[in-house]
């Protein structure tokens, strides 16, 4: 997929796969294994990262995707990062062309290709099977520094570049050998760098774990079967969804006016938040049509990777709360089909690059509000 190619927010929908047939027992084998996969690697995460905010605060994604980024299973962590995996991959893959090989491991944050923002880096191991790509083990992962002009959090960054070190869709190891210059560039311009290192290392290690379960799946159950059941799995969850959103009556639904205090800089002058919620038949659209014009510091929302996720995670846990709902529906890429969200271009939910977008918190708490 080519830059040229590359469309925001455009979701691939169900693949267009002939499938083979799945007995019920295999489907509930291989629908605990997914799970247990991306719970197994974010305790990966937990107890090898070095740093507090991803030991204690738990600020993870890890999972596994098919190679358009379709999500298979995603671990049970920070709402924030449900949903934004798949927008990573597919964002760093529209940067390599689709060209990937074994062995290699491929960091990225770019915010206006997928990442929530620039501190959530990704890490993703390709999953080969008899040489062709099947798909992705990810974690995203909020690491301490990532070089920009200020530590931390920096709100009043005037663009992407002030703001963070950007990485790309970049091979941190190709073919199983490490980068070594790309290794130095990117610790030797962080703050933090034996902190950064020892979570990267981390991460790193959570992906191998994800993708080694995998082919031990495929090894017991045939690739196809596997495939076949999480593509299965996946039309359940969306289907789950869809009966709950066919309850609520049709009609559109807006809040009143939402403000946030300012954009970090101009002190005192509120920003513009308006949320209109429009349900038809199975399928809800989030519209933010009329809310404040993008600002010149880092108080702007990455569309794909903060935007989108915010509405999964609202939907998902309005519709489908895990206690309260009787089933047990799979968080995976079917959840994500029925929602829909609008965000005109030069707006704070879908800013210009090169925008800053670092401090993108409030914003979208106070669209989910």
């Amino acid at each position: 997929m080519s830059t040229l190619e590359y469309e925001l927010g455009k979701h691939p929908g169900p693949p267009e796969l002939d499938r083979v047939d799945v007995d019920p027992i295999t489907m509930r084998v291989l629908g605990g294994a997914f799970h247990a996969i991306a719970k197994e690697m974010s305790g990966v995460l937990f107890r090898m990262s070095y740093s507090s905010i991803i030991r204690e605060s738990e600020d993870l994604g890890a999972g596994v995707f098919d190679a358009k980024g379709r999500e298979l299973c995603e671990s049970d962590s920070t709402p924030m990062h449900i949903g934004s995996l798949p927008w990573y991959i597919r964002g760093f893959m529209r940067h390599l062309e689709g060209k990937v090989e074994e062995g290699d491991v491929i960091i990225h944050n770019h915010p206006y290709y997928g990442a929530s923002h620039t501190p959530d880096i990704a890490v993703a191991v390709p999953i080969f099977w008899e040489g062709e790509l099947v798909g992705f083990a990810a974690v995203t992962a909020h690491v301490l520094d990532v070089g920009g002009s200020y530590p931390g959090i920096n709100a009043d960054a005037f663009d992407v570049y002030a703001e963070a070190k950007i990485y790309d869709g970049l091979r941190w190891y190709q073919g199983g050998k490490l980068n070594e210059d790309l290794d130095k560039m990117i610790f030797d311009n962080v703050r933090t760098e034996s902190m950064n290192r020892g979570d990267m290392n981390a991460m790193m290690a959570a992906c191998q774990l994800g993708r080694d379960r995998m082919i031990r799946l495929f090894q017991r159950y045939g690739a196809d079967t596997v495939m076949s059941a999480a593509y299965n799995w996946m039309d359940y969850s969306e289907n789950m969804l869809r009966e709950q959103i066919r309850k609520l009556p049709d009609g559109e639904y807006k809040a009143p006016t939402g403000w946030l205090d300012d954009d970090a800089r101009n002190r005192g002058v509120r920003l513009r938040v308006e949320t209109k919620v429009i349900v038809e038949g199975d399928e809800i659209t989030i519209d933010l049509t009329g809310s404040n014009a993008e600002v010149p510091t880092g108080y702007n929302v990455p569309y794909e990777g903060s935007l989108l996720v915010g509405a999964y995670y609202a939907i998902r846990t309005i519709l489908l709360d895990e206690v309260t709902f009787p089933e047990h529906v799979p968080q995976n890429d079917g959840v994500f089909r029925p929602v829909k969200v609008i965000a005109p271009k030069g707006t704070i939910y879908n800013p210009t690059f090169p925008r800053a977008c670092f401090s993108r918190f409030c914003q979208v708490q106070r669209v989910v509000d």
